[in-house]
């Protein structure tokens, strides 16, 4: 009986071993050999795996475009472009799919919300139910609550100057800038129109990232879970990708297990939040009603993806401007310095979006927050996938299958498109004659506008000395540590 036992174990390493080499043979003789990279990339998809769920693999793209150029192949059907007509290709002319692995970052892959959505009809309907959030006009009419957060954020600035006003006006006031960029970016998250069904401020009657503490917590909230909300979503974030190829090995074994988000975030649950998705929302496959759990899980999305786009790109605006002091200066001269002490009912208390993009004097920041964009553009990659057609591509035949990945960082830091590339130069966006055409602004151009121009005005930013700055790359690129600790130092009045 030991002896059938070892043969039938023997058996099926020889035919896992042959299955493996099979593949591996195939994936050397693929129509994608001619594209070039690295010896490993047709072997095998550890490294991407790997680098994947640690956040790390723009590193490794980065690198392989300046060996390999705009085209290259890091996996047996894995191929990265940062050419700007193959990227307009594959983005616009032929509109690729998604990666099945964006569903998979979903807590249900069947049910995803907006960024998990991979098919495409369902991820048109379910984008134009959500799009009337994000029009120039409705966020023009929400400023009130940008404007609430952003005077708590000032006013927590405020008293820790009041407590050595002498102190804070000589040596200014050292705070996490990155944690408050992500708290405040949680407070005024909005969602959709029609009633006020927002996250944070104006859904919860107290904002996510504590931005004003003495807001009374929601009642039959633990005050624990309430303040582990923030770290909870960021590091949340980075758990959905570590586990998508734990949900994929599992479901081969055949246990379809959903890791759920993190449970501090299913606080949610306990509101209407979205009284449009709760009357109104449809499920985009079936046309069925929207069930609780769905609705959790499409805020849980949002907040995932919304708060870490606008705090990641708001904290590399800043560390831009505190690494290069000529931008910073002549920024500091075009904004004229504002008072802490502006009444409430003042409409010039806190300066809104629509005055940034109109008014003459932030047109210097307008430039900023463009170049800011361009060098830290708020995903390094979109995935994409040739589905079941062949795809003619730089010169390439790429097979059914072959994963497309649009290499949005590399592209914006190519010298071909952008002369001295990773230099910080806002001034490439001002006018030959002010140069016209910037597109038009979104809900993440409002809170950039609105939270870099009331602190630039106030203050001046000094990074503190000995940090460390590194990336990841999940949805979106952010600190790594989630941290980034500056100087502020008041701005004297004229």
């Amino acid at each position: 009986m030991a002896a059938l036992y070892i043969a039938v174990i023997y058996l099926a390493v020889l035919l896992l071993t042959g299955r493996l080499l099979h593949q591996k043979v195939k994936a050397i003789k693929s129509p994608l050999s001619r594209i070039p990279g690295p010896w490993y990339g047709p072997l095998t998809t550890l490294h991407l795996r790997w680098l994947f769920s640690t956040g790390e693999i723009w590193k490794l793209v980065e690198r392989s475009h300046a060996k390999y150029g705009p085209i290259v192949r890091l996996g047996p059907r894995q191929v990265w472009i940062s050419d700007k007509v193959a990227l307009k290709k594959i983005l616009v002319k032929n509109d690729l799919p998604k990666v099945a692995m964006y569903a998979e970052i979903s807590r249900d892959k069947f049910s995803p919300g907006l960024f998990g959505e991979i098919r495409h009809d369902p991820h048109k309907r379910l984008k134009r139910f959500l799009s009337p959030a994000f029009t120039v006009a409705y966020i023009d009419n929400l400023e009130t609550y940008f404007k609430s957060t952003i005077r708590d954020l000032l006013d927590k600035y405020q008293s820790k100057i009041a407590e050595d006003p002498l102190a804070a006006t000589k040596n200014g006031i050292t705070i996490d800038l990155m944690d408050d960029l992500h708290n405040v970016a949680l407070d005024i998250l909005l969602a959709n129109d029609r009633g006020l069904i927002s996250m944070g401020e104006c859904s919860f009657g107290k904002g996510f990232g504590q931005t004003n503490p003495n807001t009374l917590i929601e009642d039959g909230v633990d005050e624990r879970v309430w303040n582990q909300i923030p770290r909870s979503i960021f590091d949340g974030l980075s758990k959905r990708y570590q586990t998508v190829y734990v949900k994929k090995f599992l479901r081969k074994l055949g246990l379809d297990i959903q890791f759920d988000w993190p449970a501090e975030m299913i606080i949610c649950e306990r509101r209407d939040l979205l009284q449009h998705l709760i009357e109104e929302g449809k499920k985009p496959d079936t046309g069925t009603a929207m069930s609780t759990r769905d609705i959790v899980d499409q805020m849980a999305e949002i907040l995932l993806a919304g708060s870490e786009t606008t705090s990641g790109t708001l904290g590399c605006l800043f560390l831009e401007l505190a690494r290069t002091p000529a931008a910073r200066a002549k920024l500091m001269a075009s904004l004229k310095p504002k008072p802490f002490n502006d009444t409430d009912d003042d409409d010039t208390a806190i300066v809104s979006s629509k005055t940034v993009r109109t008014d003459a004097e932030y047109e210097y920041l307008e430039a900023c927050i463009k170049e800011n964009l361009r060098l830290h553009p708020i995903a390094s990659e979109m995935g994409r996938r040739t589905g079941n057609q062949w795809v003619e591509l730089m010169g390439y035949s790429l097979p059914p299958h072959t994963v497309v990945s649009a290499s949005y960082r590399d592209l914006h830091r190519n010298e071909k498109y952008w002369p001295q590339a990773e230099r910080f130069w806002p001034e490439r966006w001002l006018p030959e004659e002010k140069r016209d055409g910037a597109p038009a602004p979104d809900f993440a151009w409002a809170e950039m506008r609105m939270v870099a121009a009331n602190i630039l005005s106030r203050f001046d930013i000094v990074e503190v000395p000995g940090q460390e700055i590194d990336f990841r790359q999940y949805i979106t690129m952010q600190f790594a540590t989630g941290h980034w600790k500056v100087t502020l130092k008041p701005r004297v009045q004229k």
